[in-house]
């Protein structure tokens, strides 16, 4: 059995080295400080299992030589420099995929582009799709894509994920398993609004279809394909992101919708919000390839005090009918 890396040890990260267990004879889940790895004992704070004990929490990142397999879990905006940190460690043979979601908001650009940029003897996979952390730790069956355009990258990356609880699909269209994962955090944000506002299931179900329609208008003006949106990193994580307040995006819009600040919110789910980041980035790049994209940005006039929640959904509300 190999040894895998993980770069991260935040609850994502945490979750599937506990998930993955059976499958590594040795994981090293890598924290950003040593203080932050013996904080981490003997579990995560956000999930109730403790570590397996062929988990190694550590700072260290020489351990990386000596796994056959690095899976990157930093949040988006720390992307780019961790791979530029991990670099000198890697050698071809090693097999590197990301379960982060997002844009590298520093480049301005695609995570896989970033990852092509600094790693440009291996071959970019993103795995991604509904997965909540904490039901993943504690083994809740969940199923994920691995995308990658090399299939030996995307064979290997979806053997080594699969588990008793883990089932992967694969996927070629890389740049839309990045679309899907990027967006449905911006939407969980404006589902969060909603519920916070006391709106009902209507509302949610309105949110989630117009969208998927969002979400498929930008995929597919940056080259996706439509399909890919009507899989696990499209519409099964955009429904499990809006519907459920494990998602820390969600639980950010409520706040948002309670007369919270963006600072307060922020505080308040103590944790990355995801689609907070990317949101200008992604709003910039719709701009750019002529994609309306009215839900994403309300969210944004939101977060920046321009509008109210209220005066958000009114706004959609009011927009010139169209057709379906």
């Amino acid at each position: 059995m190999a040894n895998l890396s993980i770069l991260g040890s935040g609850a994502w990260g945490s979750a599937l080295s506990i998930a993955l267990s059976d499958n590594f004879e040795k994981i090293y889940l890598h924290a950003y400080t040593e203080e932050e790895a013996k904080s981490l004992s003997p579990k995560h704070p956000a999930l109730s299992v403790n570590y397996p004990d062929n988990v190694e929490l550590t700072s260290d990142l020489s351990p990386i030589q000596h796994s056959q397999s690095v899976l990157i879990a930093v949040p988006s905006y720390g992307f780019g420099s961790t791979l530029e940190t991990i670099q000198p460690l890697l050698t071809s043979k090693h097999n590197v995929a990301w379960v982060t979601k997002g844009f590298d908001t520093d480049k301005g650009r695609f995570l896989h582009e970033s990852f092509e940029a600094i790693l440009n003897d291996h071959f970019s996979c993103a795995i991604s799709g509904p997965s909540f952390a904490f039901e993943v730790a504690t083994r809740k069956p969940t199923a994920l894509t691995v995308a990658s355009l090399d299939k030996n990258t995307r064979d290997y990356w979806s053997k080594a994920l699969h588990t008793k609880t883990l089932r992967t699909y694969t996927n070629e269209d890389i740049i839309g398993v990045e679309v899907g994962g990027s967006l449905k955090n911006i939407l969980a944000i404006a589902a969060g609004i909603a519920a916070g506002l006391g709106f009902g299931a209507n509302t949610q179900a309105a949110l989630i279809t117009r969208g998927l329609a969002e979400m498929i208008r930008l995929g597919k003006s940056l080259g996706a394909h439509e399909r890919t949106f009507n899989g696990l990193s499209g519409l099964g994580d955009l429904v499990l992101t809006c519907s459920d307040d494990l998602s820390r995006n969600r639980r950010f819009g409520k706040e948002l919708a309670n007369n919270q600040s963006v600072e307060q919110a922020l505080d308040n789910v103590g944790a990355t919000v995801e689609g907070l980041n990317t949101l200008e980035l992604v709003l910039s790049i719709a701009k750019k390839n002529k994609v309306e994209l009215p839900i994403c940005e309300q969210v944004y006039q939101v977060t920046q005090g321009n509008v109210t929640p209220t005066q958000a959904v009114t706004q959609l509300m009011l927009r010139d009918q169209i057709k379906e």
